[in-house]
């Protein structure tokens, strides 16, 4: 999930937990406890490109690393922290441990998948029923969380408050999967209907909304990607996406190509544009005019061959620069159902 997602789901834990004793300082507390496994994104300033997308989520998205990191660095601020010692240290190690492991769990409902087992398995969890930024689970727990800050924390009123917004987005959550159940069931039917054959497919929401669904689909030598919206009145229109795997070479030895198949969980498709190789992740989905045609890719990965060995050199996401604006229009006319 987003950072501000992750930052308030803390913050309202470190209330929940120490908000009797600290108050405020419970939210603050909550809040950095939140942030701190998504501090592995500093990884970036010591590994290279390739390095970064597969440490992001791994050892600080752990059960090992909430318990232990919650252990130690609880002791640590009970050490250090006299202005706090109203909390002991058992308190602190347990609001750590359930602003870690919450983030961890947030984490697993989007499609990027989250090594929640590492470093004993490399097993990324992956249940896509929510994106990666979404306001309806964001937004009720902000705005109870600047209630509860506004409120006596002797009150019993500030409790209730910030238990309210904590039941909102976990009931959100729930809905997101029951909606996920009824999109698989939608696309499984289409796909029966039209007469394509598919060994295995995968279905996550579109950013911003849990409306309009992507759905990646493999077949022997090809993907199937279509979307669908609850507001839709037509049958899904799916596009067939070559996978043109023989583009490249050691697809089951060479390390960058390996690395980026376990990444994208072996959805990808790849690409020569002007003598320039595309390795393209199709959990995210791809970009397509009003014909129907693929025209690019969300998540992509530009590699280079140097003596054999691929190297992955630039990540691209989003749309191309000079057409932003068009798909953005495009994105939103097609969540309400506009084909």
């Amino acid at each position: 999930m987003d950072s501000i997602s992750q930052l308030v789901l803390g913050a309202a834990v470190g209330e929940a937990t120490l908000g009797r004793k600290l108050g405020n300082r419970a939210i603050l507390w909550g809040a950095i406890g939140g942030t701190i496994p998504d501090l592995d994104v500093l990884s970036g300033f010591f590994l290279s490109e390739l390095g970064e997308l597969t440490f992001h989520r791994g050892i600080s998205h752990s059960l090992l690393f909430s318990v232990l990191f919650a252990l130690l660095l609880g002791w640590l601020i009970h050490r250090f922290n006299k202005p706090t010692s109203l909390v002991t240290r058992k308190e602190w190690q347990m609001m750590l441990f359930l602003a870690f492991f919450t983030h961890v769990i947030l984490d697993c409902f989007t499609v990027y998948g989250t090594q929640v087992f590492a470093p004993f398995s490399s097993y990324r969890v992956s249940w896509g029923s929510v994106a990666v930024v979404d306001p309806l689970y964001t937004i009720p727990l902000l705005l109870s969380l600047i209630i509860t800050a506004f409120i006596i924390r002797t009150k019993k009123t500030r409790r209730v408050v910030n238990y309210l917004g904590l039941a909102l987005s976990t009931l959100y959550l729930l809905f997101t999967v029951y909606n996920k159940g009824r999109v698989q069931k939608i696309f499984e039917n289409e796909f029966k209907a039209q007469n394509i054959e598919v060994t295995r497919m995968m279905t996550s929401p579109t950013i911003f909304n849990n409306i309009l669904w992507s759905c990646t689909a493999e077949a022997n030598d090809a993907y199937y990607v279509g979307l669908y919206s609850f507001y839709d009145t037509v049958p899904v229109k799916f596009s067939k996406i070559e996978k043109q795997h023989t583009l490249i070479q050691n697809i089951d030895s060479d390390h960058t190509i390996t690395s980026l198949r376990w990444f994208s969980d072996n959805y990808f498709c790849i690409e020569k544009v002007d003598d320039k190789l595309f390795f393209n992740d199709l959990r995210f989905g791809a970009y397509f005019d009003k014909e129907g045609n693929n025209t690019d890719y969300i998540f992509s990965f530009l590699l280079e061959e140097h003596e054999g060995k691929y190297e992955m050199v630039e990540t691209i996401i989003g749309p191309p620069k000079d057409q932003e604006q068009e798909y953005i229009d495009n994105f939103f006319a097609r969540i309400w159902g506009v084909h």
